[in-house]
């Protein structure tokens, strides 16, 4: 089992464990009757303790945890109270407090969102602050093409992956337009015949394709028929960041990463996490065919259901229009939001937005 994997499964063991230990103690003390008294004190403080480090390996903690802590000091399985679910509710429902003039992101992450960079290298460090603002309220899943997340992250919790960690498959009820469409933009990307694609996607192709023209994205393809590690098993439990690290690869690797993690996650029937990534080609290459610019508007409207950001450069405001909301990160006077060093600010027609 990978890392990742191992990691995950010692954390759930803990985590029941201490909510057992949790409800047996509780419960013994709520056989005591209903009058406190010292032994209640340090029965129901002891419960607290385990029960806030069960919590604290999935994320961050709720006030109500408090509340819930005064109650059981009458009614100790109150205490248990805390371990209802209530990230995705919250998220939809909290407001943010920004300044006048000001985007609610948090809003516009249920959407599909284009952010335009001027380089590529500030794509990438833009993602990030955009992970590490959205992991305040929701999920998020980013593809890391500078390596900084790490470092830049490290007050936020988040969990990290090798892309070969991730199973980029799909099992479900979709039918085979997802394949189809899938092996058409690898195709493009790596230069391999489409059916070979295809039948690896399908399960029905050797485990390694053998084409001369993929090289190194070769076994990054080989990862899509190989069961994995689910996102939404690696992600935190309740708000934080997945990080899948591709700084180690080539452009057309890293490339084909996000593009392969955006179709993953456009392809989810019920989603309730964000997915942020850089994305240059097939987005930014006017000469691409016609079949696949309808490819990748299929994809793009897919993904407004639960939200994603893609940031790419100029050349991306071809497809502007298939996007519901879309930003520029420039140094315009009156930024409609700052985020880390960047500025967030209107993308208009004059400035280059155009239908392909």
């Amino acid at each position: 089992m990978r890392l990742l994997s191992r990691e995950l499964g010692v954390r759930r063991i803990l985590q029941i464990l201490l909510i057992a230990l949790t409800a047996l103690l509780l419960l013994s003390e709520a056989a005591r009757g209903v009058v406190p008294d010292r032994h209640r004190v340090y029965g129901v403080a002891l419960s607290a303790i385990m029960l806030y480090a069960s919590l604290r390996m999935a994320g961050p903690v709720g006030r109500t945890f408090l509340l819930f802590l005064v109650l059981s000091f009458i009614f100790p399985p109150a205490l248990l109270l805390a371990l209802m679910p209530r990230r995705h509710r919250e998220a939809r429902s909290e407001i943010i407090l920004e300044p006048e003039g000001q985007v609610n992101l948090l809003n516009a992450s249920y959407g599909s969102n284009l952010v335009i960079c001027r380089s590529v290298r500030l794509m990438g460090s833009v993602a990030i602050s955009l992970a590490r603002e959205m992991s305040k309220h929701r999920r998020v899943v980013l593809v890391d093409w500078n390596g900084d997340a790490r470092a830049r992250l490290k007050e936020i919790e988040h969990r990290i992956a090798n892309p070969t960690d991730i199973w980029f498959g799909y099992q479900g009820s979709l039918g085979s337009s997802y394949y189809v469409t899938l092996s058409e933009l690898l195709s493009y990307l790596t230069g391999a015949d489409p059916s070979s694609v295809l039948a690896l996607l399908r399960g029905e192709g050797p485990p390694v394709l053998r084409d001369p023209r993929i090289g190194e994205c070769e076994p990054l393809i080989s990862t899509s028929s190989s069961e994995g590690l689910r996102m939404e098993d690696a992600l935190p439990k309740l708000v934080g960041v997945l990080i899948l690290d591709a700084s180690r690869l080539s452009a057309k690797g890293k490339n084909l990463i996000s593009l392969m993690t955006l179709f993953q996650c456009s392809v989810y029937r019920e989603r309730d996490f964000l997915v942020i990534a850089p994305l240059l080609s097939p987005l930014t290459d006017e000469r691409v065919n016609p079949r696949i610019r309808d490819e990748l508007r299929w994809m793009i409207s897919s993904l407004s259901g639960a939200g994603c950001f893609i940031v790419s450069t100029r050349e991306s405001s071809a497809f502007s229009d298939e996007f519901d909301n879309i930003f520029e990160c420039g140094d315009c006077a009156n930024p409609i939001y700052r985020l880390d060093d960047f500025r967030i600010c209107p993308w208009t027609a004059d400035r280059g937005r155009r239908r392909p």
